[in-house]
């Protein structure tokens, strides 16, 4: 008898809620990601790679699904794609610490499409997102620190939750899922590379893996068949891109009462990566010990990752800037917030001569080994500011704000959701998205 793949324990764990909802507090939990990811996605229409995104679907022909916030509905690849990249723009999206995994930007838009696509309901919708985000974050925190190195997780793992999404949706069987999930990791892309010039391509890894993960779907609803050993198999996604991948991972705690994955999202109270969020926290915690008097020096100390993806001590472009630990430090120090105005390119443009080009050139970063053993399960960080004055404070963080141990308030999450419709100008508009995601 052939021993059942991973990916065939997880789907025939995971399909015996297929016709049931997921427990009440995760559907309602649900609901927040899916307000989270819809502002998200509408602030990202208002700048330049989001206006490239909107230019490319009006140029598609025309189908039954809605780019989200406009006129257009195009069919569900183009929908997705587009939905997808527009989401992970302004770098608000959610983001699960555990896998380094940004689940909404992939799954919500995949399931979003199909359920245009089926008509389904707003409780289909909800359970389909629960499930996608169990596989994609599964598989996430399967792979490994190595893996991260090079590939973005976000597209290699959350190609398998929009697959799933999708096929919940469709009402795929556990075989015609196990295929749609051999399918979409035989696509799994995404690599890291362009970070190093601020370039656009991590939009289109999330795109990429939405649309990737629903074409899955769709072929294997008509019998396209997949690799079913795709994580574990000789030549697999493992074997290929996380070769230190701890594949227990991926159907652990697999009990009749689990505490599903999406439960464990961090949500993204400030508008640049997840890796500079506990040191803006910390820096924001000291500012109002230092008032005005001067900086002489600020030491970060953190975990690797965050060193690897975000140590740029002079970003060029509001996106560089969102990826430099150096200028989220600064700009919390110096102006108390992170949010999207403070990397506009009207204030990048004003940093040339401003106290925080001044004070980019007296922070350091270093590795604590310490944070690096607690990564990923915690982003801990530490930040140290001597004053001129001989004064040094120092703050610790080691759950930054929105984590499910230091959480958004509802309040909070509304607020947030505001502010992103007003950055793309879609604020007249709050109070219609606001019940349309409610009465989900």
């Amino acid at each position: 008898m052939q021993t059942q793949s991973l990916t065939e324990q997880l789907l025939t764990w995971l399909w015996q809620w297929q016709g049931h909802n997921f427990p009440q507090s995760t559907l309602q939990n649900t609901r927040g990601y899916v307000l989270d990811w819809l502002g998200s996605a509408l602030a990202g229409q208002a700048t330049p790679p989001g206006n490239i995104l909107l230019a490319y679907a009006a140029q598609q022909p025309p189908g039954h699904c809605q780019i989200i916030g406009t006129t257009q509905h195009k069919s569900t690849q183009t929908a997705t794609f587009v939905n997808g990249a527009l989401s992970h723009i302004v770098e608000m999206d959610d983001l699960d610490r555990d896998s380094v995994v940004h689940p909404g930007a992939v799954v919500i838009p995949a399931a979003l499409a199909m359920a245009e696509q089926v008509g389904a309901d707003g409780h289909d919708l909800l359970n389909a997102i629960i499930a996608g985000y169990e596989v994609a974050l599964r598989i996430g925190t399967a792979v490994g620190k190595q893996h991260y190195h090079f590939f973005h997780n976000t597209a290699t793992c959350g190609i398998f939750g929009a697959a799933t999404a999708a096929g919940w949706l469709l009402g795929l069987t556990i075989e015609q899922m196990v295929w749609a999930l051999g399918n979409a990791g035989t696509q799994a892309a995404g690599l890291w590379q362009f970070n190093a010039d601020g370039d656009m391509s991590k939009h289109l890894h999330a795109g990429h893996a939405a649309a990737a993960g629903l074409l899955a779907a769709e072929l294997a609803a008509g019998g396209f068949t997949g690799a079913r050993h795709i994580l574990e198999g000789e030549r697999g996604f493992f074997a290929g891109l996380a070769p230190n991948a701890d594949r227990s991972k991926v159907i652990a705690d697999m009990g009749s009462t689990p505490t599903f994955k999406i439960n464990g999202v961090s949500i993204k109270p400030h508008a640049s990566c997840r890796h500079t969020h506990p040191a803006i926290d910390a820096a924001l915690s000291l500012r109002p010990q230092i008032a005005k008097r001067a900086i002489k020096v600020v030491d970060i100390q953190t975990y690797q990752a965050a060193i690897d993806l975000c140590d740029n001590p002079a970003p060029q472009t509001t996106y560089a800037a969102k990826f430099s630990l150096q200028y989220c430090v600064a700009v919390a120090l110096l102006r108390g917030d992170a949010g999207l105005e403070a990397f506009d390119t009207a204030v990048l443009g004003e940093t040339a001569t401003s106290a925080v080009t001044n004070l980019l050139l007296h922070i350091q970063i270093a590795l604590d080994p310490e944070f690096e053993q607690l990564y990923p399960t915690q982003w801990p960080v530490r930040v140290t500011v001597v004053l001129q004055d001989g004064t040094i404070l120092s703050q610790t963080i080691h759950r930054p704000k929105g984590d499910p141990e230091n959480p958004l308030s509802p309040q909070e999450l509304e607020i947030k959701f505001r502010q992103l419709t007003q950055f793309g100008g879609y604020e007249n508009q709050a109070d219609h998205w606001l019940t349309w995601v409610d009465a989900l």
